[in-house]
């Protein structure tokens, strides 16, 4: 997470902010601080964050190496990035590929991939998932009426037996009728945003399931940071106290677009919001109409520091 962070208000001319909206994103949506990379490009967030996860292991058993991100492109194509990751990385049994068109649940979709391909590897294998998106293009700046974007980095080093968190069941849905996005029709745009809350409970409910568990079992609900106001509607209708939901990146990271759900679980497992044994979901969905639900067990692993940064 940058040490940096930026006011909305500050944003506002860089981004087309009225002040109408940025009222709306500070005093409705609990929006305040989004973090943003000023000095670093995407490869370089990549590697730090990956040099960082990798300390101490044996990198010959890392098999796969993963790139989850939500805007297409974090860097020209020419730069063969995939490539260089695993030769800075160190990783020579490796293959590498990206993973998007998932939109902000490329993250969390990556751990079902993952878990695919390990399953025909030899044991002790692993995987090293790099979550990663930079905001190259005014357009992805912020999701308008909805959130700002911030910019994060993190890796996820995954096997299937082992110490650490562990994975119980999950859940992904993809709508395809909503596949264009933020250029969806005026009509279609409106029966998304009926749509969107109702399946996203819908895949909470599915991937709890796939657990074997009920909504009782799960101690914190881990949502993308995309605005408070959504998710304090969805306790509503779940009819649980939103003290369970973990909203308290969301003043000040923003929507760190397919990071959030794993940004959200290492601060929380920092500020002990969560605890060695809790079941936790871990929720996010992208505007083509796509979501995801990952249940997860979590373990006695190390914190984390505050990602609110420096002004």
């Amino acid at each position: 997470m940058p040490s940096t962070t930026v006011a909305i208000a500050d944003l506002q001319e860089r981004i087309g902010l009225s002040r109408a909206e940025v009222r709306l994103y500070t005093s409705f949506l609990g929006l305040e601080r989004v973090p943003r990379v000023e000095d670093m490009t995407a490869l370089e967030m990549m590697l730090t964050v990956g040099e960082t996860v990798l300390d101490g292991v044996d990198r010959t058993r890392v098999r796969h190496l993963v790139h989850p991100h939500t805007v297409l492109h974090v860097a020209p194509a020419t730069h063969r990035l995939m490539t260089t990751l695993r030769d800075k990385l160190r990783l020579p049994e490796a293959s590498g590929f990206e993973l998007t068109h998932q939109h902000c649940t490329s993250g969390l979709f990556a751990l079902r991939v993952i878990e695919a391909l390990l399953r025909t590897e030899r044991p002790g294998a692993q995987a090293l998932v790099l979550v990663t998106d930079r905001i190259t293009t005014s357009l992805v700046q912020r999701l308008p009426g909805t959130t700002v974007f911030g910019e994060a980095a993190v890796a996820v080093l995954a096997g299937l037996d082992g110490p650490g968190d562990e994975v119980l069941g999950q859940a992904h849905r993809t709508l395809g009728e909503y596949h264009l996005s933020l250029d969806m029709p005026p009509d279609v745009q409106r029966r998304y945003k009926l749509a969107y809350m109702p399946t996203m409970l819908e895949v909470l409910h599915e991937a709890v399931a796939d657990a074997g568990l009920t909504l009782d079992d799960v101690d914190r609900i881990l949502p993308h940071n995309v605005n408070m106001h959504s998710w304090v509607m969805a306790a509503k209708t779940l009819g649980v106290p939103v003290e369970r939901f973990y909203l308290e990146n969301v003043p000040k990271t923003g929507h760190c677009f397919c990071a959030d759900p794993f940004v959200n679980l290492h601060t929380a497992r920092a500020e002990s919001a969560v605890a060695p044994g809790d079941v936790v979901a871990m929720l996010s969905a992208g505007s083509s109409g796509t979501f995801s639900a990952v249940l997860v067990r979590v373990d006695d692993l190390p914190g984390a520091p505050d990602p609110g940064g420096d002004s």
